[in-house]
């Protein structure tokens, strides 16, 4: 959802310039208010995306807030070892369930308050 966001204000972005770089030496008053008007809201559309990342972390954490189980893994492909990594459960027995996947090794069940 992010990179959208960030396409959409770039694709704005890349108009104005485009428009600016159309527009003749004397540019009618009409053009340069169209002008001001697509950097208006290209700036309101950067503070829009920032209140929406911000929602965006919110939310995350209190989803995270909610999980019971963590399990913390290395994983491994073609005998080589992976990273450490993470993963969040809301109940034990999925968590014990991803713990049996093959892809996985050194894997430690962590319950969470």
């Amino acid at each position: 959802m992010e990179m959208i966001l960030n396409g959409a204000v770039c694709i704005i972005a890349v108009s104005v310039m485009i428009l600016a770089f159309s527009i003749d030496t004397k540019a009618s008053k009409a053009e340069i208010e169209k002008l001001k008007n697509e950097i208006k809201f290209f700036e309101d559309s950067k503070k829009e995306v920032y209140q929406l990342k911000d929602k965006v972390y919110k939310l995350e954490n209190e989803i995270h807030q909610l999980y019971k189980y963590k399990v913390v893994y290395k994983d491994k492909f073609f005998l080589m070892p992976g990273r450490i990594d993470e993963k969040y459960f809301f109940d034990e027995r999925s968590a014990k369930k991803f713990m049996e996947n093959s892809h996985i090794y050194e894997e430690v069940l962590i319950e969470l308050n």
